[in-house]
């Protein structure tokens, strides 16, 4: 999946699924705590939805959280995921 398409499912998830007022478009270098004001309970939610949308698994293991430092950072995380082949079919 093209960056771009993962950048704006994050913004509708964020959006639709959080009830955040996220802007109409995303940069990669907004951070998820300080520019879109995501608590932490918030980021556990937003794992979730990711695992939903994009149809992957997060690793049992302990995920860095530096994942979740930024749009580009959370990007990163996903497009590795389906490039490992870590999707739920």
């Amino acid at each position: 999946m093209e960056r771009n398409r993962i950048v704006e499912g994050l913004r509708k998830i964020i959006a639709e699924e959080l009830d955040v007022a996220a802007p109409d478009e995303l940069n990669e270098t907004d951070r998820l705590n300080e520019d879109l004001n995501l608590d932490s309970i918030m980021i556990l939610q937003l794992a979730v939805y990711i695992e939903e949308y994009f149809e992957v698994a997060f690793p049992e293991e302990d995920v860095d959280p530096s994942v979740f430092a930024t749009v580009g950072s959370l990007t990163d995380f996903v497009v590795a995921l389906q490039k490992s082949g870590a999707a739920l079919r």
